[in-house]
């Protein structure tokens, strides 16, 4: 009962969070959402600040699931991770705004939504990499830096959230910048078959 409880609090305040300003998200609206008394949410959470903290760890292993299911999910490995970086893009991007109002606050506070942040993110760059290697062992990708890669992943849609530019336009962009390079079209060399190795160089 405790875990579940505890639970719906911090989804409902992502939810919260996602749809509304920092500053507008009162703990009386989230105990509502939830379905508890405000004593009740006060027991879990002693402030707002400390919900949202727990509502970022949520909000991002919830993401790191969706991204695992889209990586075993049908299409092709391009097609998917276009869908893993639009996924990415609109979750991340939901948050940005409460996450900057957040860090403005106090510098501990600012300090402990970079940590979950930054763990969060390094959780998600295994089920990306993951992908990337599918599509090395596929033949689909030649030889590559996996860990460059994952980074210009993350750091695509991360730069393209806090640009507030949003949208499935913006993931596909990203993405193509990432499948095509800098080349031009008829420059572009033929895909070497790679074959993956952990988290370094796919070749």
């Amino acid at each position: 009962m405790f875990v579940k409880r505890r639970q719906r609090i911090s989804q409902a305040a992502v939810r919260l969070f996602t749809e509304h300003a920092y500053a507008d998200v009162h703990m009386d609206a989230i105990a509502a959402a939830a379905g508890v008394a405000k004593p009740t949410l006060y027991r879990y959470f002693a402030t707002k600040e400390a919900l949202f903290i727990e509502a970022l760890e949520c909000a991002l292993e919830e993401l790191r699931h969706e991204i695992r299911a889209l990586r075993a999910g049908t299409g092709s490995v391009e097609s998917r991770l276009r869908r893993v970086m639009a996924c990415v893009l609109d979750r991340v991007g939901r948050l940005t705004p409460a996450i900057r109002a957040v860090e403005g606050r106090s510098s501990d506070l600012g300090e402990r939504s970079r940590t979950v942040l930054r763990q969060g993110l390094s959780a998600l760059k295994e089920e990306i990499g993951a992908l990337l290697v599918d599509g090395t062992e596929m033949g689909v990708f030649g030889r590559f830096d996996l860990d460059v890669a994952v980074l210009v992943v993350l750091g695509g849609v991360r730069m393209a959230a806090h640009s507030n530019a949003g949208g499935r336009n913006v993931a596909d962009a990203v993405a193509d910048f990432l499948l095509n390079g800098l080349r031009a079209r008829g420059d572009r060399p033929a895909p070497a078959l790679g074959r993956a190795s952990g988290l370094g160089v796919v070749a």
